[in-house]
């Protein structure tokens, strides 16, 4: 039985073999003409079809959250006018103060327009971190100053119940003066 199967097996190769065999070509007797197709003529500039619509990507973007914008009331700043009242010579009774503590004292003969225009002149101008602290005499916290007149009072309560160090203090007038500088807003203006 397995050689029959084997017999069997070798003339199906050999057949195979032979068919898949490629016969030689045979060449034509007379040339042959080959045509070529015509070009189709070119569309008209009136008939390109125009490309399909692309469809509208909708980009779905999450609603905006909404922040609570605090606007203080004057009412707010008591307190600290009250703090930067106690810390200036009673004597002096114009000076103009901005919303992170920064204030700026200037003679007692000059007008309130003029002592909010160089208050503001002053202070975008300073660029310093220069500062001098000192404990408030009266009001509980410190009197930061510089060199050109700009003063500011850092709260005791800002820095939670121990005695902070004076470089934190230091730091603390800095940054509420560069912020009063970047906002420029008023709250404050006392004259006589």
């Amino acid at each position: 039985m397995k050689k029959a199967f084997l017999y069997l097996s070798l003339s199906c190769l050999v057949v195979s073999c032979i068919k898949d065999k490629p016969a030689p070509p045979e060449l034509p007797a007379t040339p042959a003409v080959v045509e070529v197709p015509e070009t189709p003529p070119a569309p008209e500039a009136d008939s390109i079809p125009e490309p399909p619509p692309v469809p509208e990507v909708i980009k779905k973007t999450p609603p905006p959250v909404k922040k609570k914008v605090v606007t203080k009331k004057r009412e707010d700043y008591k307190s600290l006018i009250f703090n930067v009242q106690l810390g200036i010579n009673p004597g002096k009774k114009n000076w103009v103060l901005f919303k992170n503590g920064t204030y700026l004292v200037f003679p007692n003969n000059t007008a309130e327009k003029d002592a909010v225009r160089a208050a503001k002149k002053i202070l975008s101008a300073h660029d310093g971190d220069i500062i001098f602290v000192e404990k408030s005499n009266f009001a509980k916290g410190w009197i930061a100053s510089t060199p050109t007149g700009i003063y500011n009072y850092i709260e005791r309560g800002a820095f939670g119940r121990r005695a902070p160090k004076s470089s934190r203090i230091e730091k603390k007038g800095i940054k509420n003066i560069a912020a009063d500088k970047k906002e420029l807003e008023i709250i404050h203006i006392n004259n006589q």
